[in-house]
C-alpha cells in the first residue's frame, strides 16, 4: 500500500509537468462577471425576497431596527470585526498545509507565496464569491496561485475542494454538538433538517473521497482519454491533501469558533446577548446558507435564515434583524468593499483585469 502511494505521488508530479492547463482557464475581465445580467437579476431577486420577508412574514418595523443598530456598542462591534478578520490568516495557514501535503511548499517551490500572500489570494477569492454566482472565487483562487507560483491549477483546485469537504465535516460535527447542547432532545424541525443535511453531505463527501482513487479505472473508462490526466491531477490534489489531519481539523475548528464568536460579540454589541452554543450553531448554519447558488454568497437567503434562527434563540424580530445587518456588514459587505479595493490596487490588479475563470468539463 505504501509503495503504491509513493508511486502515485511521483507519477502525479511527472504528469503535472506535461499537461497543458491553459485550456482549463479562459481570460477576460472579472468585472464583466460582476455586471452580467444573471448577477444583476440575482441581486434584484434578493431585494424582492428581503422585501417580502420583512413586510409579509415578519411584519418588520424598520424604525425599531434602526434604533437597535444605532445604539450598538462600538467597542464590541469593532471587536467582532477584528475577530472575524483573524480567521483569514488562520485559513491561509490551513491552505498552506493542504498545499504542502500535495508537494507545494516554500521549501520545494521557492515561488510559493508566504502565509500573508496566501491570505491575500484567499481574500480576493472570497471577494469573487461575494460578487459572482456559483462560487467562482474557488476557481479564481486556483488561477491566482497558478499565476503567482506557477503551480498546477487543477491540483490547487483539488486542495480547495478538500478544504470545502473538511469544512463540511467539521461544521456538521460542531453543529451537532451545539444543537444538542442548545436544544437537548427537542430540536426544531428546521434545525433537524439542517443538521441532517450537513451529516448526509459529509458522509457522501467522505465516501466519494474514499472511492475516488480506488475506482479511478471506472472514471478512466467513462471520461474521454484527453481528460484522464486532468482527473488524475484533481484526484491528487483532493485525496492527497488529507494528511496531518489533526492539524487540519484544529485549524478548521478554530476558524469556525471565530465565526461563532463574531456573531456572539455582534449580538452583545446591540444589547441582545445570546448563548455561546447558540451563536456557534447559528453562525455555522448561516455559512451553509451562503452556498445557495441562486444569489452571490447566498445573499438574501442568509439574512432571512439568520433572522429566523436568532428568533429561536429568543430575540425579537427588530433585535434579530439588527444583529443580522451588523453581522453581514462584517462577513459580507466589508469583503465586497475591501476586496474591491484590494482587487484594484494589489500588484496583480492590472493583469487580473484581463482575466476570466471558466472551468470546462
Amino acid at each position: 500500500m505504501r509503495k503504491e502511494r509513493k508511486g502515485t505521488i511521483e507519477l502525479s508530479k511527472t504528469t503535472l509537468g506535461k499537461v497543458p492547463e491553459e485550456g482549463m482557464v479562459n481570460r477576460s475581465g472579472l468585472g464583466q462577471h460582476v455586471f452580467r445580467l444573471r448577477n444583476v437579476a440575482s441581486l434584484l431577486l434578493v431585494l424582492a425576497i428581503l422585501f417580502l420577508v420583512s413586510r409579509q412574514l415578519l411584519d418588520l418595523d424598520w424604525r425599531e431596527v434602526w434604533v437597535s443598530v444605532q445604539g450598538a456598542n462600538v467597542e464590541l462591534f469593532t471587536l467582532a470585526f477584528l475577530i472575524f478578520y483573524c480567521s483569514f490568516p488562520l485559513r491561509a495557514l490551513r491552505w498552506e498545509t493542504l498545499l504542502a501535503n500535495v508537494g507545494y511548499s516554500r521549501v520545494v517551490e521557492k515561488t510559493m507565496p508566504s502565509v500573508l500572500g496566501l491570505t491575500r489570494v484567499m481574500y480576493l477569492a472570497w471577494f469573487a464569491n461575494c460578487v459572482t454566482l456559483a462560487r467562482m472565487g474557488d476557481a479564481y483562487r486556483g488561477y491566482l496561485l497558478k499565476k503567482e507560483a506557477g503551480v498546477s491549477f487543477v491540483v490547487t483546485l483539488g486542495t480547495v475542494l478538500a478544504e470545502r469537504l473538511l469544512d463540511l465535516v467539521v461544521m456538521a460535527t460542531m453543529m451537532g454538538a451545539g444543537v444538542l447542547i442548545l436544544f437537548g432532545g427537542s430540536l426544531p424541525t428546521e434545525a433537524t433538517s439542517a443538521l441532517t443535511a450537513g451529516v448526509l453531505l459529509s458522509v457522501v463527501g467522505a465516501i466519494g473521497l474514499l472511492l475516488m482513487r480506488r475506482f479511478r479505472w471506472v472514471f478512466e473508462r467513462v471520461l474521454p482519454k484527453r481528460l484522464h490526466a486532468y482527473y488524475f491531477m484533481l484526484e491528487h490534489g483532493l485525496v492527497d491533501s488529507f494528511r496531518r489531519i489533526p492539524l487540519l481539523v484544529t485549524y478548521s475548528a478554530i476558524g469556525w469558533i471565530l465565526e461563532g464568536t463574531t456573531l456572539y460579540a455582534t449580538a452583545a454589541a446591540v444589547g441582545s446577548p445570546i448563548s455561546v452554543a447558540g451563536a456557534l450553531v447559528t453562525a455555522l448554519a448561516a455559512s451553509l446558507l451562503t452556498t445557495v447558488p441562486i444569489t452571490p454568497s447566498g445573499l438574501g437567503f442568509t439574512e432571512a435564515g439568520l433572522v429566523v434562527m436568532l428568533g429561536w434563540l429568543g430575540l425579537d424580530v427588530p433585535a434579530a434583524t439588527g444583529v443580522t445587518l451588523l453581522f453581514r456588514i462584517i462577513n459580507y459587505w466589508s469583503i465586497v468593499v475591501f476586496g474591491f479595493v484590494l482587487y484594484l490596487f494589489s500588484r496583480n490588479a492590472k493583469p487580473l483585469a484581463k482575466e476570466r475563470i471558466e472551468i470546462h468539463g
